[in-house]
C-alpha cells in the first residue's frame, strides 16, 4: 500500500484539473465532490492516474450519490471518498434535473419566438406553438415535463432569454435550430474531447466552452471542427462561426434572468480580448493565501481550499466587486505558464512538506521576508508552533509555498507585457475566456 504522502501527492497531481470541493473531512473518511459533466470519462480517467501510481482504487456506491464513486484507501485505517457530481447549468446551482429542463426550455422558447417571428410572452408557449416549431429545437428533454413542471422562475427566465436572442439574431429567418443535448451537441463537444487526446491536456469542457444550448443555422459547416488537430486550430473555426456579423453556429451560456436580461460574446477576437492589467501581489505572513490584483479592483485569490489537515486543492478563486466568481487550479496554472514559456510551480510540494520540511520552511521564510507584510522571524515561530499544536501546520505551508512559488514565476518574468498577458490569462481561464476557451454568447 502506498504511504499517507504518496496517497496525498498523487490526489494532487491527478485531481488538480477538476472543479472539486472537499465537503466533509473526519478522522477515517473524507469526502470530496468532483463536478463535471463528463461523469463517466472523469471517473475512468482518475480511476486510471490512481492505478498508474500504484494507489488502491475501487469503484463503488459511495454515499450522497446514486451514480458509483471512488474509494481510494490513504492509509489501513482512512480512506477518500470521491463523489461525481454533475455539472451545474443554468447559473442556478440547481440539480441536474432542473437544470436540463431549464436549459431545454430555453432552447423551445427561443425556437417559438422565432417561428412567431416576434417576442414573446409565456402565453405563447402552448403545445399548438411548440408543436409547430419543433423543427426549430433538438432537445433532450420531454416536453411535457416543460410545459408542466418548468419552475416559475425559469419560466420568466426562459421568456427573457427567448427575447433576447430574437432581438439579436432575428436577422437569420429560416433554418435556426437551437440544441440542448442533441447529437449535433454531441459531434461539437467530441471533437474537443479528441484534440484534448492529441494535445494531451487535461481541461475540463466546461472550460473549453461553458455553453448550456448550441445554435445552428443553415450555413452550418462541421467539416472545419473535424480536420483540426489542435486546440488553438479549433478555436479558430469556432470563432469563425460565431462571427456575430455572420453567424453560422455558436454556444450560449446561460444564467438565470429575472426582469432584465443582457446578451453579449466573450472571448470572440482574442486580439481585443485585453480587460485586466496586472499590478501587484500582497500577502500577510500568517495568511493561507496570497492576493494577485489588477488596476481595476478584481482579485485572484490563491490558497489551499482542501481543508484544515489537507495537502491539496490549491488554487485561484477570482474575487469581484459583487461575488466569487471561477476559479483556477494548479493544473492550468502551471499549463499557461508552460505556454508562455515560464518555469513552472513545483508539483511535488505535499510530497517535500514530509521528505524534506526544514528546505520547505526555509523557501517559505525566504518568500515571507521578500514578499510578505508584518513577517519577522518571531511572528513566524509563534505561528508555527501554534499551528503545529492544532496540526494544522503541514497544511498551512502546503498552501503557502505554493502562493510564494507563483509569485515568484510571475515576478520572474521580466517582460512587463508578457507578465500582465500571464496574469490576465489566469483571469480569462477562471472566467472560461482563456487562450484555450472557445468563444461563445453569454445570456444573463
Amino acid at each position: 500500500m502506498a504511504t499517507v504522502a504518496e496517497t496525498l501527492l498523487a490526489l494532487n497531481e491527478i485531481l488538480q484539473d477538476y472543479d472539486t470541493e472537499v465537503k466533509s473531512a473526519g478522522s477515517r473518511v473524507t469526502t470530496l465532490h468532483v463536478r463535471t459533466k463528463e461523469r463517466s470519462e472523469a471517473r475512468e480517467e482518475i480511476k486510471a492516474a490512481f492505478a498508474k501510481k500504484g494507489i488502491e482504487v475501487e469503484q463503488a456506491k459511495v454515499p450522497g450519490s446514486t451514480f458509483e464513486g471512488l474509494k481510494v484507501s490513504e492509509s489501513s485505517s482512512t480512506y477518500l471518498n470521491i463523489v461525481f457530481k454533475p455539472k451545474a447549468g443554468g447559473g442556478s446551482g440547481a440539480g441536474a434535473a432542473v437544470t436540463k429542463m431549464a436549459e431545454s426550455a430555453q432552447a423551445v422558447y427561443a425556437a417559438v419566438a422565432f417561428g412567431l417571428g416576434r417576442k414573446i410572452t409565456h402565453s405563447d408557449i402552448t403545445p399548438d406553438n411548440v408543436n409547430a416549431n419543433k423543427d426549430k429545437f433538438d432537445i433532450d428533454e420531454n416536453i411535457e415535463k416543460i410545459l408542466n413542471e418548468l419552475p416559475d422562475d425559469w419560466i420568466e427566465s426562459s421568456v427573457l432569454g427567448a427575447n433576447e436572442l430574437w432581438e439579436k439574431f432575428k436577422g437569420i429567418k429560416n433554418g435556426i435550430v437551437f440544441h440542448r443535448g442533441s447529437k449535433t451537441v454531441d459531434h461539437i463537444e467530441n471533437q474537443f474531447k479528441r484534440i484534448k487526446k492529441i494535445e494531451g491536456i487535461r481541461i475540463d469542457i466546461n472550460k473549453w466552452s461553458p455553453a448550456d444550448i448550441y445554435v445552428t443555422t443553415p450555413k452550418y459547416d462541421p467539416d472545419c471542427l473535424e480536420n483540426e488537430k489542435s486546440i488553438k486550430g479549433l478555436n479558430q473555426c469556432m470563432n469563425e462561426r460565431i462571427n456575430p456579423s455572420d453567424p453560422k453556429m455558436f454556444g450560449v451560456s446561460l444564467k438565470k434572468m429575472s426582469r432584465t436580461s443582457n446578451l453579449k460574446v466573450l472571448n470572440y477576437d482574442k486580439k481585443d480580448s485585453l480587460e485586466k492589467e496586472f499590478t501587484n501581489f500582497t500577502m500577510n505572513y500568517d495568511s493561507i493565501d496570497t492576493y494577485l490584483n489588477f488596476k481595476d479592483g478584481t482579485k485572484i485569490q490563491f490558497r489551499s481550499f482542501g481543508g484544515a489537515n489537507a495537502l491539496t486543492g490549491w488554487q485561484g478563486e477570482v474575487k469581484g466587486q459583487k461575488a466569487n466568481q471561477g476559479k483556477i487550479s494548479l493544473g492550468p496554472v502551471n499549463l499557461l505558464l508552460k505556454m508562455h514559456g515560464v518555469p513552472q510551480i513545483d508539483t511535488t510540494y505535499a510530497k517535500k512538506i514530509k521528505s524534506d520540511p526544514a528546505g520547505i520552511i526555509k523557501y517559505v521564510t525566504d518568500g515571507l521576508d521578500k514578499y510578505s507584510t508584518g513577517y519577522t522571524v518571531e511572528k513566524f515561530a509563534k505561528l508555527q508552533l501554534d499551528k503545529t499544536k492544532k496540526n494544522h501546520f503541514d497544511s498551512w505551508l502546503y498552501s503557502k509555498v505554493h502562493c510564494i512559488a507563483i509569485i515568484d514565476a510571475i515576478n520572474g518574468i521580466k517582460n512587463s507585457e508578457k507578465q500582465k498577458q500571464v496574469c490576465e490569462d489566469f483571469y480569462l481561464y477562471a472566467n472560461s475566456r482563456s487562450s484555450l476557451s472557445a468563444p461563445y454568447w453569454k445570456l444573463e
